[in-house]
C-alpha cells in the first residue's frame, strides 16, 4: 500500500515533531523510555528501545512543550500498539522497535493540550 493511500484514510493529521515519552504495559511493569516522532490527535509513532507487541495497552507519558515555557509538562494519555517493527540500530546494533500507537480513552483535557500544541507547531 503506498502511503499516499494511508495518507488519505487518518482522520488526523500529522505533524512531524520529537518529543520525550515513556509508556508501560502494565502498572508495576517497567518504564520504556521512548521518542516520538510524529504525533496527531489520534495517536503518535515513536522509536523504543522496549519490545511491544501489537495490541498492547499502555500507560504513556508525554513530554509535551507548553507554549511561553522553556519546561515541557506531562501528559498522561492511554494507547495501544497497532503497528510494531523491529530495526537495527546502524550506530551499534543495538535492536530498536517503531511502534504506532493509537490513543484510547483521550480525555478532553488531554485532546485539547493536545490541539494546541499541534496548532503551534
Amino acid at each position: 500500500m503506498s502511503k499516499t493511500s494511508v495518507d488519505e484514510r487518518r482522520i488526523h493529521q500529522r505533524r512531524d515533531t520529537v518529543l520525550k515519552m515513556h509508556g508501560t504495559a502494565d502498572e508495576g511493569g517497567a518504564v520504556a523510555r521512548m521518542v516520538a516522532r510524529n504525533l496527531s490527535l489520534g495517536g503518535l509513532y515513536c522509536t523504543s528501545a522496549q519490545d511491544f507487541p501489537e495490541m498492547t495497552r499502555l500507560a504513556v507519558r508525554l513530554m509535551l512543550p507548553v507554549a511561553g515555557y522553556g519546561k515541557p509538562e506531562a501528559l498522561d494519555v492511554e494507547a495501544v500498539v497497532v503497528r510494531r517493527e523491529q530495526i537495527t540500530e546502524a550506530t551499534n546494533g543495538d535492536q530498536r522497535y517503531e511502534l504506532a500507537l493509537y490513543f484510547t480513552g483521550l480525555e478532553e483535557t488531554a485532546q485539547r493540550r493536545l490541539e494546541t500544541y499541534l496548532a503551534n507547531t
